[in-house]
């Protein structure tokens, strides 16, 4: 499920779909490369990992290592959900994907009272291609995109905070900050980009519909509330 919800997604489509111009336009970010991310202070342990895999009961089932990518991550199945989850519980979910092209690591996710989230952790530029792929983007689609944008293939640290929520599959997104490294993104870039985040999860969301469906997500005192259909089965290439 947090593919499709407001956590650490949300910094993988900015980055992806509008922010990544900001590279080619940041002659210093190379330095950055190597550098932790922001540390929120969120710490988990093994009962919180539990916690989050029976909520989300979804069944992970591997598929081969020669599995092609474009028929990496399908979706089997859908059952009603209503789900609160907590900053330690949907950080430790982040973190525990066996899956081959999962393009971040080192993922915090906290959700303030006031319903702010922040997220942080590493973006593996090199799988953002077969990520895509996965959820279905034509490799002609990523190409395109990397080349324009002009991503280069590294890791690079990654911060953003802001507010989100989806009523009925209609996703709506504010992001307060967004960095790259140290550097901050211009926010009419952050805007642009938020914007089109959007659009984007609205199409994840319609892509996977038949197992996967959201009423409403919403994120308040410090957890994030969910409430809707998700699959019963996720089918993807193992790390």
């Amino acid at each position: 499920m947090i593919k499709f919800l407001f956590g650490f997604l949300l910094a993988i489509i900015i980055v992806i779909t509008g922010v990544a111009a900001f590279f080619g336009l940041v002659p210093g970010l190379s330095p950055l490369i190597g550098a932790g991310p922001k540390d929120l202070l969120v710490r988990f342990t093994p009962e919180d990992s539990k916690a989050a895999r029976d909520k989300m009961g979804t069944q992970i089932i591997t598929l081969p290592a020669n599995t092609p990518i474009s028929d990496d991550f399908k979706l089997e199945g859908k059952r009603n959900a209503e789900i609160d989850m907590d900053s330690k519980e949907l950080t430790a979910h982040s973190n525990n994907r066996p899956w081959k092209n999962y393009p971040v690591k080192n993922v915090q996710i906290r959700i303030h009272q006031d319903g702010t989230v922040e997220g942080s952790g590493t973006l593996i530029i090199s799988k953002a291609m077969p990520y895509a792929m996965a959820l279905g983007y034509s490799q002609s689609q990523i190409e395109d995109a990397m080349k324009k944008y002009r991503i280069p293939p590294f890791e690079v640290p990654v911060y953003l905070i802001g507010k989100g929520s989806v009523t009925n599959n209609k996703v709506t997104i504010t992001t307060n900050q967004l960095k790259i490294g140290a550097v901050n993104v211009p926010k009419e870039i952050v805007n642009q980009a938020s914007s089109e985040a959007e659009s984007v999860v609205e199409d994840l969301i319609q892509k996977h519909n038949q197992s996967f469906n959201c009423e409403s997500l919403t994120f308040s005192d410090g957890k994030m509330h969910f409430k809707g259909q998700l699959p019963e089965k996720e089918y993807v290439i193992g790390n």
